[in-house]
């Protein structure tokens, strides 16, 4: 069923894969220009990361929406879903595992370093990649089949 899905879908959720490591090396660069010049990049820092909460949020709700939509058919699990827990391969696993931890722990340096300033918001930044991850299970996972079951 999975490759079924990857072959009518383009890119087999590529694109969310590219927004994960792109998403992660722009925070750092952010984030370190925020660190080195506060008064300079510390704006930039704080819109960055708004924007990558907000691409977050709506990648999270279309993952919930997604979900939905496909646990009429399929046990679509919350760990599944949001955690990629049994339903994506361990390379794709490890690819938002990774960057998450990068991005948390550049976020919260970050912060740590700059606390009063707007380099603190840079914590909000990894929420676009609970929000990918989630979307690409949603659209690409795969999950076990529902059963006849009628209770």
């Amino acid at each position: 069923m999975n490759e079924i899905r990857n072959e009518q879908q383009p890119g087999g959720g590529n694109s969310l894969l590219r927004i994960a490591w792109q998403s992660t090396f722009v925070l750092l660069l952010f984030a370190i220009a925020g660190v080195a010049a506060p008064d300079t990049f510390g704006i930039a820092v704080a819109v960055v990361s708004l924007v990558m909460f907000g691409l977050g949020l709506v990648f999270l709700l279309l993952a919930l929406l997604g979900g939905l939509r496909r646990s009429r058919l399929e046990e679509v699990t919350v760990s599944g879903l949001f955690l990629l827990h049994e339903a994506a391969p361990r390379k794709i696993q490890r690819l938002f595992l990774w960057c998450l931890v990068f991005q948390l722990v550049t976020g919260l340096t970050a912060a740590g370093l700059r606390p009063y300033t707007e380099i603190a918001f840079a914590v909000l930044a990894p929420t676009v990649l609970f929000g990918s991850a989630a979307l690409w299970s949603a659209q690409h996972g795969s999950f076990a089949a529902r059963g006849n079951d009628p209770s």
